[in-house]
């Protein structure tokens, strides 16, 4: 199953940090594109289907605050 997250960033230069960090593979297996003009981020991945914990999302909440993002409802 895909699931995906929506980051909103005080400003495009740390949306773009935080994009530019996921496409060199700061976290392993999510595609990312901006989302609404330049301080949003749309992240998609894949929850595993066997039962098994995936902290992936941890990773970019994690990733994201650090660059002053948070995550927002899509």
């Amino acid at each position: 199953m895909e699931s995906q997250v929506l980051y909103r960033f005080d400003s495009g230069q740390s949306a773009d940090r935080f994009l530019n960090r996921l496409k060199r593979g700061a976290v392993a297996d999510v595609k990312a594109r901006r989302h609404q003009g330049g301080s949003c981020i749309l992240v998609s991945y894949r929850t595993p289907t066997n039962n098994t914990f995936s902290t992936t999302c941890q990773e970019l909440d994690d990733l994201a605050s650090n660059l002053g993002g948070s995550e927002v409802p899509l």
